[in-house]
């Protein structure tokens, strides 16, 4: 079992062998804390509330998750370098920006025409965060400063069950 720093949130920070862990501020309002976590742990990991367990889990992550609507926007460019592209091309009937365009469209796809590009709202967060199961493939779960990731996380040495904290 290795220790984790995790923030607030429930991002690692950092992951070291035990007895290797540094003394921290512990307080209420502590934005840090030292967990236990499985051994091969990485900092992509991130700790996030499972409904259906009533309590923190490692959600395994390769790397940093990417939201598929950013990506695509990302991935065609600057508006101005995609009409550089399509300037070039009526000049010397090239087929730049086309095949730019297409290798976004083949390499990632449209999202989902349902999907609602407006931010969430204090009120969605809360909701997604309290009744989603967490998994490497959707939106990280954060946890609040009112809730940090910790309190429900069996790995902490002040962790109590709910059942317990009644």
């Amino acid at each position: 079992m290795k220790k984790a720093l995790v923030g607030v949130e429930g991002y690692i920070h950092e992951v070291v062998e035990p007895g290797q862990d540094y003394e921290i501020y512990n307080g209420p309002d502590a934005t840090m804390q030292w967990v236990d976590a499985p051994d091969n742990c990485t900092d992509w990991w991130t700790l996030e509330y499972s409904p259906s367990q009533r309590q923190m889990i490692w959600v395994e992550r390769d790397s940093a998750y990417q939201d598929p609507a950013i990506a695509r926007k990302v991935a065609y460019g600057d508006i101005g370098e995609q009409l550089d592209m399509m300037y070039k091309d009526q000049l010397d009937g090239g087929r730049r920006w086309r095949d730019h365009v297409a290798n976004v469209k083949a390499t990632l796809p449209s999202p989902s025409s349902t999907a609602n590009d407006a931010p969430m709202s204090e009120a969605e967060m809360e909701d997604y965060r309290e009744n989603q199961e967490p998994d490497a493939t959707k939106a990280i779960g954060l946890s609040t400063r009112e809730v940090p990731c910790w309190k429900r996380y069996p790995g902490w040495s002040g962790y109590i069950p709910p059942e317990e904290s009644i």
